[in-house]
């Protein structure tokens, strides 16, 4: 089943459902833990459908409140996310999601689901790629 809804926008923040399973994201400015809030509950509702890729355009975000990191790294399931592919990121995003992950893994119990993989690419092309392949490696594995 697909969400109802296909664009959300939380903040400065935009997102877009594409069909089966890819959410965009395109990250502008500072996150807020208000935003954050809203992400983690789209992300619940959309992962409670089905699990999905989420793919962000970090190329006009700034950075996370401390308390908007927390927020995501203590609220954010595995089990929702199929993967995550960030592309326009510079080194303080992949600073920033590095240590979500990192905190995630500190605070998840041994019944919990691994973490998801995170992974950075240089443009909106190389993500959609990116994202077949994953998927493509996710079917072989439950065949």
């Amino acid at each position: 089943m697909e969400p109802l809804q296909r664009q959300w926008t939380i903040g400065q923040h935009t997102f877009h459902f594409e069909a089966p399973d890819l959410l965009w994201a395109k990250h502008q400015g500072y996150c807020t833990l208000d935003e954050a809030r809203g992400m983690v509950s789209l992300y619940r509702e959309l992962g409670g459908i089905r699990p999905f890729f989420l793919l962000s355009d970090m190329e006009q975000a700034e950075g996370m409140e401390s308390e908007a990191r927390r927020h995501v790294s203590e609220n954010l399931r595995p089990e929702w996310l199929l993967g995550v592919i960030y592309f326009n990121a510079r080194l303080l995003h992949k600073a920033i999601a590095r240590g979500l992950v990192l905190a995630a893994q500190l605070t998840r119990s041994e019944d919990d689901p691994p973490r998801t993989e995170i992974h950075f690419v240089s443009n909106r092309d190389s993500a959609r790629v990116l994202s077949e392949q994953l998927r493509a490696r996710r079917e072989e594995h439950r065949v």
